[in-house]
């Protein structure tokens, strides 16, 4: 086995790992500050999904990709069901019933094999959940007044980005990208602008403060591979651009989620 090969399987299993990792945080949904978290993953799940959907129909990594795929379908379903039974809040919990009726149609879509004919159906569906995931998010964070909610909430869009960084990219390789309502530049000054503003928190630790200059660094690398723009096997590349960051997301929200049990200790 070669080296490359032994990277994408390391990054394969790694991916399965933080997938589980989710169904097991989600069981345990015992604060605000959790809860806030699974609802910002909620919305990005929605991209995760789309990007594997894509990946498979172009034929990158496409076991891979389809291995992702089921795991995020598994992971959307458990967390939707422990936020249900979290929420108190009647608002929080009539977006959650809207969302749990739009991804019954959705979930069946992403079990077909890839195919372009339906994908305008498909990304029409999809990104109604999204705008519902983010609808929620806000009733989430509105419900109940917590600290962390900020910095959870920059991390969340964070993740979300990234991940439509790869979702625009595959879009346009597979030629369906005229479905989408997605920009280049956009999603670069938000990640950008957002990067500041997680910076500048007054909560920040100095731990957290030297991730999220290396969260920085690498977000600037992933633009630049970025910047290339469109080809035939660009998104698998900007892909494992944003696995990094993602892992590095991954644990400053650990880190943001321990001080927040600290501080409300």
């Amino acid at each position: 086995m070669n080296t490359k090969t032994i990277i994408q399987a390391s990054l394969s299993t790694l991916l399965i790992t933080l997938c589980l990792t989710g169904l097991a945080r989600a069981a345990d949904i015992q604060s605000q500050a959790a809860a806030i978290s699974i609802a910002a993953e909620q919305r990005t799940l929605t991209q995760v999904m789309l990007k594997n959907y894509l990946l498979s129909g172009l034929g990158i990594r496409a076991r891979k990709a389809d291995q992702e795929l089921a795991g995020a379908l598994q992971q959307f379903t458990a967390q939707q069901q422990q936020l249900v039974g979290f929420v108190t809040d009647a608002q929080v919990q009539q977006q959650l019933a809207l969302m749990s009726e739009s991804w019954k149609t959705v979930q069946q879509q992403y079990r077909q094999t890839p195919n372009k004919q339906r994908f305008k159906t498909l990304y029409s569906g999809n990104e109604a959940l999204l705008s519902q995931g983010d609808v929620m998010l806000n009733k989430v964070v509105q419900s109940k007044a917590d600290d962390s909610a900020q910095p959870l909430s920059l991390l969340g869009q964070q993740e979300l980005l990234c991940q439509q960084l790869v979702v625009i990219y595959a879009m346009t390789a597979w030629g369906v990208a005229s479905e989408a309502d997605l920009s280049y530049d956009a999603i670069s000054a938000d990640l950008l602008k957002n990067m500041a503003l997680l910076q500048a928190l007054p909560q920040n630790t100095a731990e957290i403060n030297d991730q999220l200059q290396r969260l920085s660094n690498t977000l600037e690398q992933t633009l630049e591979v970025s910047k290339a723009r469109p080809g035939a096997l660009l998104p698998a590349l900007v892909d494992r651009s944003v696995v990094k960051a993602v892992l590095q997301l991954q644990q400053l929200r650990s880190e943001y989620l321990s001080l927040a049990g600290a501080n409300n200790a």
